[in-house]
């Protein structure tokens, strides 16, 4: 059974070169716990890297090129890294200065979100850019999306509008739901999302790397234009991080076996919120309990989210993730 940890760094090592001898220390917990592969935060929803970017304006280390670093010691201790990248957001609810105007998320009510509209081919390219300065100059094992889908529900900037009125002759502000014009419209959104996942897949392919994704659950496609499902059935994830972040063990269960149909074909390791905004996992035993549904199920693995809150615990759990 494989198993991943997301790692946001910030708030467990400072911005200076000592803290690489923090990260080895870090990096050998892991791998002596029998962790597969880390996913590093390497752009986060507000437009600043780990690294030194051409692109991205902002820097989450200044002192520090952290993902050179997270690189070369972890594959010292055999870790596969997948920096995570959170792909769509540019500032979250305030945009940030990469933005430009008609590159910007527009929801019905008209107030401008940070993050890109997956029509603008311009933002696309910049997005995809940032991809191809990681794997053209770090030695990584592959990209995870963050954040690929829109912010809630589809985007009604002037551009969206105006290609789905080419193409249905219907303005979307002007459709109702339920109808077959609104379906359309969902339809739109979402192939507008699936197509950049396509391009993130082939750029990787040629390079042998893989591309995976943290995803909501199976209704995504309705809610923020995420239509995963289609993302595995076309071959266009080479593995799958499907949201698990209840506190229930029984609605954990159905999620685990949601993800186990709808993701056939591909490797699929369920994401175990450790401490998420949704809530938080109280105590290794219970944290115990839930590595054992992944098992029973018969997913392909897990990854925990994150490796600050899962640190206290891992020691304690350490024996039961040999297997």
């Amino acid at each position: 059974m494989i198993k991943g940890v997301y790692i946001h760094f910030k708030p467990i090592i400072e911005d200076s070169m000592n803290s690489i001898k923090v990260l080895d220390k870090i990096f050998n917990r892991i791998a002596e716990a029998n962790i597969d592969f880390i996913l590093p935060l390497t752009k986060d929803t507000r437009s600043n890297s780990s690294y030194p970017s051409k692109y991205i304006p902002g820097r989450i280390y200044r002192n520090i090129n952290l993902l050179k670093n997270v690189c070369r010691i972890g594959h010292e201790y055999g870790l596969k890294i997948y920096p995570w990248l959170c792909i769509f957001s540019e500032g979250g609810e305030k945009p940030s200065s990469i933005l430009k105007p008609d590159w910007r998320f527009i929801p019905r009510d008209g107030v401008s979100k940070g993050y890109v509209c997956p029509t603008s081919i311009d933002a696309k390219e910049y997005e995809l850019n940032i991809v191809r300065e990681i794997i053209n100059n770090y030695d990584v094992d592959g990209i995870s999306l963050d954040y690929i889908r829109t912010p809630g529900g589809p985007c009604y900037c002037k551009r969206c509008r105006e290609k789905f009125r080419e193409k249905y002759g219907i303005d979307p502000v002007k459709i109702s739901f339920p109808s077959e014009a609104w379906y359309l419209w969902e339809e739109f959104n979402r192939e507008n999302i699936t197509s950049f996942v396509k391009n993130v897949h082939e750029v990787l392919s040629e390079r042998g790397l893989k591309l995976s994704a943290y995803v909501w659950t199976s209704i995504s496609r309705y809610i923020v234009a995420q239509d995963w499902p289609k993302w595995v059935r076309s071959g266009y994830i080479d593995f799958i991080i499907p949201t698990g972040y209840v506190y229930s063990i029984d609605e954990f269960k159905r999620l685990c076996e949601d993800a186990k149909i709808i993701s056939e074909g591909v490797d699929t390791y369920i994401c175990i919120g450790v401490k998420t905004s949704h809530g938080f996992i109280e105590n290794y035993r219970d944290l115990r309990s839930y590595i054992s549904i992944v098992r029973d199920v018969g997913l392909n693995g897990y990854v925990f989210f994150t490796l600050e809150a899962l640190l206290p615990m891992l020691e304690m759990i350490k024996d039961y993730l040999e297997d």
